[in-house]
Parts: structure tokens; C-alpha cells; sequence
């Protein structure tokens, strides 16, 4: 793994959007299974957790997120940003980071995603050796039977435990990002009829607070998920309780605005099939409400593509 020295870390996205033939014509392994992910995860947490232990920071009491129907094209997405944590993780503490795999440009499979987490893995056993911290071993994996929804369940969960570590934890800018990468997705999919791809901003509004933003993003995320059923295509479940809201952090929003770009990154390829390369570069210092107008962009876009799909008006229509 090739290591490098830094002064600063930039962190960007980069997701391609790829013509559907390339996904079709990947030569994929499939000796790979969800529960070999899983039980790679769960290797991943047993060390953090010891190194939550050794800086006495606090354990993620949180409610696991709720979901089901996953594909291993969502997995990887929330397996990306626990390398981009970790990462960030080994940065402060000690001075280093490396460079993390890429989503591949084809039909993703569990290989995919246990190479995504095997990186964060590694990331973890870095920090620890250089803090002369000595890992216990994990237990005994467990035989049952995983399926990709446990696998991003308890990624979800180590990605909320290792933002418990950070000193800089995932920030309103980082929402910010991953959002601006799902309006670049959301219109090339609007491009499929004539008129406006990206609406003007909508009204700034003071005083919101991460909750609302994640709010919002819930409600894009149910046109996503209304405009693949009428595409006949499918994206998994997403039920998030009012009582789950409580104490959302921006790391929390960051999770499902990644999950938004996973699924528009699949329509964009799988309807659109264009081949232009989607990037974000850091915004500056943002807060819940730049946020919040930034997701209302991506809901407006959502609103016409939804209300154009439904009507059956179809690439070219009116």
C-alpha cells in the first residue's frame, strides 16, 4: 500500500457516471458473498473499538438505520466513506494517509466492497501499530448467513463510531459536497427533456439544524425512489422515524446524502448512460442551512423529473 506523508488532506469525490455496456462486460469475481464482507466489518469494529477504548473517547448509542432491499451498488458508496473517515482518522493521528480504492466503472459486486473495507482495515492496524497499540484478535466469526441490508447496517454503525474518534468530524461543508453531487446527477437524468436542469436556489432559511436537512434529504430520496419504480428499476427501503432524529449529527445527513449519490449514480448510468465524469471539490466553511437550500435544489429537480417520468413523457418529451 502506497503511504504518503502530508501537511493537508483534501478530501473530493470523484463518480463516474459510465454507459451501462461497461457494466454489462466486466469480467466480476464471485467467490465473494456478503457474509465474507460482513465478517470482514465486523473485524474492522472489534479494532476500532479498541482504539476507541486506548483515546477514551464515547460509544455510538445510536438507533441502527432502518432500511432494506440493499444492493452491493449501495453498500460500497457508505464502504467508501468509512475509508474516507478513516483516512482522515490516521491523518490526525498519526500524520498519514493513503490512497483508497475507487468505485470500479462496472456492476458492483461484495469483492467490490470487501476491498473498500479491507483498506479501512488496514488504515485502522496503521494507526495502532504506530500508537504501539496492541490489537487483541477478534473472536470467532459467527456462521450465519449475511445479506448485503447487515452489511450496510453495521457499516452505517462503525461509520457513526469512527466520526466519534475524529477531532474534526464529518462537517456541514461535507454534506454540502456529497449534495452537490447529487444535483450533478440529478441533471444530467433532467437532461432527458428540454428546459432547466438545475433550478435557481430556493430561499436561504435561518436556524436549521442538521435534522432538517436530513429530513429534507429523506423526502429527495422517496422521488428517487418513486422515479426508479416508474423506470422499472429498484433502489432499496429507507424508513427513517421521527424519534430517530433526535441528536443528528452532520455526519449522520452525510450518510444518507451519500446514499442519494449512490442511487442517482445508478440512474444517471442506467438511463442516461452518459460517460462524463461527476466531481465535487470542497465548498468552504458552510452551515445546516446552506445545507438545507443546497438539498432544496435537489428537490426541485426531483419534483420535475418525477412529475415528467409519470407522465410517461420519455427521453426527447416535452
Amino acid at each position: 500500500m502506497r503511504m504518503t506523508r502530508l501537511v493537508a488532506v483534501t478530501l473530493a469525490v470523484l463518480i463516474p457516471a459510465i454507459p451501462l455496456a461497461a457494466f454489462q462486460a466486466a469480467d466480476q469475481p464471485t467467490d465473494i458473498t456478503p457474509t465474507d464482507v460482513y465478517r470482514e466489518v465486523q473485524g474492522v469494529a472489534h479494532d476500532v473499538e479498541q482504539l476507541r477504548f486506548y483515546m477514551g473517547r464515547p460509544t455510538d448509542t445510536q438507533v441502527p438505520i432502518d432500511v432494506s432491499g440493499v444492493a452491493p451498488r449501495e453498500v460500497i458508496y457508505q464502504a467508501a466513506t468509512l475509508c474516507e473517515k478513516v483516512n482522515r482518522l490516521a491523518f490526525e493521528l498519526i500524520r498519514e494517509v493513503a490512497e483508497k480504492p475507487v468505485v470500479p466503472n462496472r456492476q458492483i459486486v461484495p469483492a467490490d466492497v470487501l476491498r473498500m473495507v479491507s483498506f479501512a482495515h488496514g488504515q485502522v492496524q496503521r494507526i495502532a501499530s504506530d500508537l504501539d497499540l496492541q490489537l487483541a484478535p477478534p473472536p470467532a466469526p459467527s456462521a450465519d448467513t449475511r445479506t448485503p441490508t447487515d452489511v450496510y447496517q453495521s457499516i452505517v454503525q462503525l461509520n457513526r463510531q469512527v466520526n466519534l474518534l475524529l477531532d474534526r468530524g464529518f462537517s456541514p461543508s461535507d454534506v454540502f459536497e456529497e449534495v452537490s453531487l447529487a444535483i450533478a446527477h440529478a441533471a444530467s437524468l433532467r437532461s432527458r427533456w428540454p428546459g432547466e436542469r438545475i433550478p435557481q436556489d430556493p430561499t436561504w432559511e435561518l436556524g436549521k439544524r442538521p435534522a432538517d436537512v436530513l429530513q429534507r434529504l429523506v423526502h429527495c430520496f422517496e422521488l428517487v425512489r418513486a422515479i426508479a419504480q416508474n423506470e422499472n428499476l429498484q433502489v432499496l427501503m429507507l424508513r427513517v422515524s421521527v424519534s430517530s432524529l433526535e441528536g443528528t449529527t452532520p455526519s449522520d445527513v452525510y450518510d444518507i446524502a451519500s446514499l442519494l449519490v449512490a442511487e442517482l449514480a445508478y440512474l444517471d448510468r442506467t438511463l442516461v448512460t452518459t460517460s462524463a465524469t461527476r466531481t465535487a471539490r470542497y465548498p468552504g466553511r458552510k452551515v445546516p442551512s446552506d445545507v438545507y437550500q443546497r438539498a432544496g435544489i435537489l428537490l426541485l429537480q426531483l419534483e420535475g423529473i418525477n412529475v415528467r417520468v409519470e407522465a410517461g413523457a420519455g427521453q426527447g418529451g416535452s
